[in-house]
């Protein structure tokens, strides 16, 4: 093999393909991107960990055809360190990759492509093509509320749904829920159901943000083991999870006794400023709601100190104290994204929720602490 390109180019695959290589697994061949030529004008970059899988294309000047696997971490730490020039990689008979440009001349012991893990497709599933930048949005606005403790099962990853042009993510992990929505009129014809592992997902996302134009479509395909997404010169194969996903719409509440317009960044600093003191455990930190008529006060206290910061609101209902974990609310009215949002509530030890003031782009379900135990 014989390819030339530029430094940027690799760069920016690297970046895009390393996040399939897992950094803890025993099986050394996961540690390795391939390098393969693909016609006369382009090479591809592979990287997977069995679970996860990206390929994604490099444009080059080829002038010998080959391939070869090599430590993606000593490869990727080589071509970020070269001088911003055209850069040579070529093999031997022995798979050493050289890695040379006008001033450098370095080598990496590589392996043959056939040591490398076969990257399967999605068995020929049903595909749907989405902006990407609504469908990193909707990524975006539900992974943070997956279950981060694999022995979860299915709640580690996110629910994807398609009904009747009605498109949703859903994340939850016991203690909230995160759904983002959007309606394709081009897909009322289409139903997908599938749950996605969120680490993967999360992944998805930041390439959409990297690969391509922002205005291009993204391919999704989704089969019975498998989703593939695929932009412009990306291709990212999830495995999915097997399991009955909890049904979520049953544990949204349908009643409640006050609600109040807020706007959201007011609202996020507040929550913010009172949420910077911490609980006894060092880590936690747990925020008071006091409702009244034209003012939420966001309050906390804990042996370090204390806060309370005022934030004006248009309320209807009764008025109402709940507590509630700060990071639950950050990470909620962050993914929001709206000038504004609307938040409704119960009593003061059932769920809150918080939507947007016109239209159903996000739901997000919120338990409450009981402020008798957490002292705020």
């Amino acid at each position: 093999m014989k390819i030339i390109c530029k430094k940027s180019n690799l760069v920016k695959a690297l970046g895009i393909v390393t996040k399939a290589v897992s950094p803890v697994s025993t099986l050394g061949i996961t540690k390795g991107v391939l390098i393969k030529t693909e016609g006369d004008l382009k090479i591809s970059l592979s990287a997977t960990d069995i679970q996860l899988a990206i390929t994604t294309g490099v444009s080059a000047i080829v002038n010998e055809e080959g391939a070869v696997v090599v430590d993606a971490r000593m490869f990727s730490d080589f071509i970020r360190n070269l001088p911003e020039e055209d850069v040579v990689l070529m093999t031997d008979e022995k798979n050493i990759l050289s890695i040379r440009t006008e001033t450098t001349d370095n080598e990496i012991q590589g392996i043959e492509e056939s040591e490398f893990p076969r990257i399967e497709g999605a068995e020929e599933g049903k595909k749907i093509k989405v902006e990407k930048a609504a469908l990193r949005e909707m990524i975006e606005g539900v992974c943070f509320a997956a279950s981060t403790d694999e022995s979860r099962g299915v709640i580690t990853g996110v629910l994807f749904e398609l009904e009747e042009g009605n498109m949703a993510l859903v994340a939850l992990d016991g203690y909230r829920v995160a759904i983002r929505r959007d309606y394709r009129e081009e897909l009322k014809e289409e139903k997908l159901t599938a749950v996605i592992p969120a680490k993967m997902l999360r992944e998805a996302g930041k390439i959409l943000a990297d690969a391509g134009t922002e205005e291009a479509e993204a391919t999704l395909e989704i089969g019975e083991n498998r989703a593939v997404l695929e932009t412009e010169d990306t291709v990212v194969r999830m495995n999915l999870l097997n399991g009955d996903y909890i049904k979520y719409k049953e544990v949204l509440p349908k009643e409640f006794s006050v609600k109040f317009v807020a706007r959201r960044e007011e609202l996020l600093n507040a929550v913010e400023l009172a949420g910077i003191l911490k609980a006894e455990d060092g880590k936690s930190s747990f925020v008071r709601f006091s409702i009244t008529d034209d003012s939420l006060i966001v309050s906390s206290r804990s042996n370090a100190g204390r806060g309370k910061e005022t934030v004006a609101i248009d309320k209807e209902g009764e008025d109402l104290e709940i507590g509630f974990d700060a990071r639950f609310l950050k990470e909620a009215l962050r993914a929001a994204g709206e000038e504004s949002v609307v938040l409704e509530f119960g009593t003061s030890i059932s769920p809150a929720v918080m939507r947007a003031l016109e239209g159903d782009a996000f739901t997000y379900l919120i338990l409450p602490v009981r402020l008798s135990t957490v002292n705020i």
